[in-house]
């Protein structure tokens, strides 16, 4: 019952601030309350080692000001992750407001897991519209898989 709580009162707060666009340092401050304390009710072990997490999943909420544009164009619609740990890849797909036209863009990755729930991020491959182009090599990053249910 309180996990389902704690992700009502995530997927609101992440709503009224538009992803964490627009949120302030309490707003930012009380996400992550919210967040340390679903993530101690984790139920699942290792999730990046289950099957569930592969797939495609909708980004809420993120404090990456990259990933929400600040101070750019804006994103519009969903912002997409997909996750396959079968191939160890994944993909970033959203839409972004260039001026009067909305543009599709995505980044793929290729994964190398650290361990059951930590995984180092490579950029692989930039697709802007019908345009594509290879990531530098610098580009890297990792993914925390902190949480995981069958909800």
């Amino acid at each position: 019952v309180r996990r389902s709580e704690l992700k009502e009162q995530i997927l609101s707060l992440a709503s009224e601030t538009k992803r964490g666009l627009t949120a302030t340092e309490e707003q930012k401050e009380q996400m992550q309350t919210l967040f340390a304390e679903l993530e101690a009710l984790n139920p699942t072990l290792n999730p990046l080692k289950k099957a569930s997490v592969n797939g495609d999943w909708s980004l809420d909420y993120t404090t990456s000001d990259t990933i929400l544009g600040k101070g750019g164009f804006p994103r519009i619609g969903p912002i997409i992750q997909n996750i396959d740990t079968t191939t160890l890849s994944a993909k970033n797909s959203e839409t972004v407001q260039y001026v009067l036209f909305p543009v599709p863009r995505s980044i793929s990755a290729e994964l190398s897991p650290v361990n059951g729930k930590l995984t180092d991020v490579k950029f692989k491959r930039f697709q802007l519209g019908p345009i594509g182009f290879d990531a530098p090599d610098s580009f890297r990053g990792s993914l925390d898989i902190t949480y995981l249910d069958q909800d």
